[in-house]
């Protein structure tokens, strides 16, 4: 084999174990399309993959992720750079693969056949899936330091890795910054970090949010304004408070701001879809987490009477999260009976 088709084979899997990373890294920003809401997606990864995949705390879940993704797109860029790449980088992307593909093999050996997050929301894999694919990676990236390795040229400057590796990491935390507080919320806590009236010593800990909800029935519903499922939700409610104005719970609704400025348009385009309006209020992501959906995931649907919890619903039957109450509308309408 000539010295210039090494070359060329070794460019194909710069090039391709790259895209690989990029696409990974860019995954985990995004949950529909590329480049959609990825603040949001990175609040989505920390959560479902960090927090309650592993069981990370999510104070430190923020913080890995960042770097975790910063370092995919320096890996990406610097195998295509020609900079210590015998000593360095490719024995860095081995090992990075290796350390993912160890975790990886003991979720498969455990039966998990959930989404493992390697490439967000955007590319869904099972642990072995993924797993395959990292061997594969892991394959493709032994050729040029063995038998392809006349192929291989390189500069030895370790500095410019060290330089790019720090302004990636850096740039993560400057485009998605953090609060620092993540703080739950209870009955006896002051909300005024969450930007509303201080309350102290309420029954449920939300009449910081609405004056009225600890008075009567009310059911306090966690939504995300493009989220279908809350969508669905609310369509649902609407029918049965149509149905009976008097005798159901009247609604009150917590929105997540996705868009970061507010999300009236979208708020607005939710109501056209449920063909009703309620009172609600708008959090920011950073808001939002410790409230809900740091142990929930949408839609939620709280169900209060006098500010006391009766029941407590979170997501949906075909979502893959194991939690103890997703939404039944037949639970809810029954538990709204029995306390009448």
């Amino acid at each position: 084999m000539s010295t210039n088709t090494k070359k060329n084979l070794v460019w194909a899997i710069r090039i391709i174990v790259a895209g690989v990373f990029i696409l990974s890294a860019v995954g985990k920003l995004s949950i529909d399309s590329l480049l959609d809401k990825p603040l949001f997606a990175l609040q989505n990864f920390e959560r479902n993959f960090l927090v309650n995949g592993i069981g990370m705390g999510y104070d430190m879940a923020k913080i890995l992720s960042r770097l975790l993704i910063g370092l995919e797109f320096s890996l990406a860029v610097l195998i295509l750079l020609p900079f210590s790449l015998k000593k360095v980088v490719f024995p860095a992307l081995i090992g990075l693969l290796g350390v993912f593909s160890i975790h990886l093999l003991i979720q498969a050996i455990g039966g998990e056949s959930s989404n493992c997050g390697c490439f967000g929301e955007l590319i869904p894999m099972t642990p072995l899936q993924a797993l395959i694919k990292n061997l594969v990676t892991i394959g493709l990236l032994i050729f040029p330091l063995t038998i392809l390795k006349d192929g291989l040229v390189e500069k030895k400057k370790f500095s410019m890795i060290v330089y790019l590796n720090l302004t990636l990491w850096l740039l993560m935390f400057v485009f998605f910054p953090f609060s620092a507080s993540n703080t739950t919320v209870t009955k006896e806590q002051d909300l005024n970090q969450f930007g509303v009236d201080s309350v102290a010593h309420v029954e449920s800990g939300y009449s910081g949010y609405f004056e009225d909800i600890d008075e009567g029935e009310k059911l306090l519903c966690f939504f995300s304004p493009t989220c279908e499922h809350c969508q669905e939700t609310g369509k649902i409610l609407s029918e049965l408070c149509s149905e009976d104005p008097e005798g159901f719970p009247e609604i009150r609704i917590l929105f997540m701001d996705e868009a970061g400025d507010g999300s009236s348009t979208d708020i607005k385009a939710y109501f056209e879809v449920i063909g009703a309006e309620y009172p609600y209020k708008v959090l920011s992501i950073e808001e939002y987490i410790p409230v809900f959906w740091e142990d929930h995931n949408f839609p939620g649907v709280k169900y209060l009477n006098h500010g006391k919890e009766i029941a407590y619903f979170s997501g949906t039957d075909d979502q893959k999260f194991d939690y103890e109450e997703i939404f039944d509308i037949d639970k809810l309408v029954e538990e709204i009976r029995k306390n009448k």
